[in-house]
């Protein structure tokens, strides 16, 4: 039978379990600390370094205050806000198209602007309003000088897709250079689509295909300004086709009402020839 000596385990097994056993507990002390390193590292990096200041540069329109309050962002830890973010504010405001943004740490944010300009009027419950090439409106005009754009007649801003659709007819007229060429040029809607009144002509547009549409308008325009005929409005909805349908002159009207008061006396005569009858 064996003694209890002989039962105990070699020392240098013995020494090979402390080490591990040591090893381990400096491996996740370590671990430990660099957690809380971490922590605290994020903690100073949250109160050092806080939105200070804000430089603002390719801005005309708006100036560096409306951008500040726009923001809201002045002595807000860095970490609580993101360039994607502070982007997404920026683009609420329709003056602003893109915008360029970077940190210059301990504290400023760096921004290059670059502003949208106005592409089209919007005459909407009596008030007149600047809009920009997506649709979005701007400003309101109130008392100051209108500039010569055209303009969205009374088309509810708050529909955007219908606004997104003006402004590609808005944008296919000024590709076409129709607008420069013309004194007034008006986008109005219908329960059909959208409507253009160039220069006292009506146009039936409808929804799509713009710069296709117009093409076949400009080829057709100086027949008609050649011919003199009045044309009481031009449809372009339909595929490959235009409708015009001329004034009816003044004298055929006054034909027209003859021929109606002859049928009517006609049709007075047979009503009297049949009661005697």
């Amino acid at each position: 039978m064996r003694s209890r000596n002989s039962r105990r385990k070699p020392a240098s097994q013995r020494q090979g379990k402390a080490a591990i056993y040591f090893r381990r507990t400096i491996f996740f002390s370590a671990i430990g600390v660099l957690a809380a390193g971490i922590v605290a590292g994020t903690w100073f990096l949250a109160t050092a370094f806080y939105v200070r200041d804000i430089r603002v540069s390719g801005n005309n329109h708006l100036d560096k205050r409306d951008i500040e309050e726009l923001l809201n962002i002045r002595r807000e830890p860095l970490l609580n806000i993101s360039l994607k973010e502070i982007d997404t504010r920026l683009r609420r405001n329709a003056w602003i198209k893109n915008a360029s943004l970077r940190w210059l740490l301990p504290g400023t944010l760096v921004m290059n602007i670059e502003e949208a300009s106005p592409k089209a009027l919007l005459s909407y419950e009596g008030e007149m309003f600047l809009v920009n090439e997506g649709g979005g409106i701007m400003e309101a005009l109130g008392g100051q000088a209108v500039p010569f754009l055209p303009v969205l007649k009374d088309i509810d801003p708050r529909y955007k897709k219908v606004m997104t659709e003006a402004m590609k007819l808005v944008e296919a007229l000024t590709v076409k250079n129709i607008i420069a060429d013309k004194q007034s040029v008006e986008i109005g809607i219908e329960t059909y689509g959208l409507t253009a009144n160039i220069d006292g002509e009506f146009i039936m547009v409808g929804y799509g295909q713009y710069a296709e549409k117009f093409d076949r308008w400009l080829e057709l325009e100086p027949e008609l300004e050649k011919r003199g005929v009045p044309v009481q409005y031009i449809d372009l909805r339909f595929k490959d086709s235009v409708i015009v349908k001329p004034v009816r002159m003044e004298k055929e009207k006054d034909k027209d009402k003859v021929k109606d008061k002859v049928k009517a006396k006609v049709a007075e005569k047979d009503k009297k020839e049949k009661k005697i009858s």
